[in-house]
């Protein structure tokens, strides 16, 4: 089981919806994941092109989305329990993810599969690195 203790870098997020695939948050995006040895995390995930252009209203889950809560490790899975969130309807939620190794220091954050109401799956890969601890 891989171990998530610690910081870590946003490096790429790909939305898989149906056929079409895109880049959020950016290319390449800003962000950063931290996981406590007490049970508490906190995500921020940015496009850094909207923080260049310095006005503060984001479009949700594309340019701007942070969150914090507890966490829990099952296995290959994560699942975040979200008590503070930058949109209130994702408050007293829970983001499961897939964890997928890519590397010694690298993982994939994978979201369940979702249905649409036009009957199209997505799905949202976000590939993380972890922050040397010289960083």
């Amino acid at each position: 089981m891989i171990d998530l203790l610690g910081t870590w870098t946003l490096v790429s997020c790909v939305s898989e919806r149906g056929e079409i695939v895109s880049r959020t948050f950016g290319d390449p995006p800003g962000g950063q994941l931290q996981y406590a040895a007490d049970g508490r995390m906190s995500a921020f995930l940015m496009d850094p092109a909207w923080a260049a252009r310095g006005n503060p209203a984001a479009d949700s889950f594309t340019e701007f989305f942070a969150y914090a809560g507890t966490w829990e490790h099952d296995g290959d899975r994560v699942t975040h329990d979200i008590l503070f969130a930058s949109q209130p309807t994702r408050v007293g939620t829970s983001f499961v993810r897939q964890i997928v190794p890519v590397d010694a220091d690298t993982i994939e954050l994978v979201t369940e599969p979702e249905v649409s109401k036009s009957g199209k799956t997505y799905v949202t890969r976000l590939r993380w690195r972890r922050v040397a601890a010289e960083q």
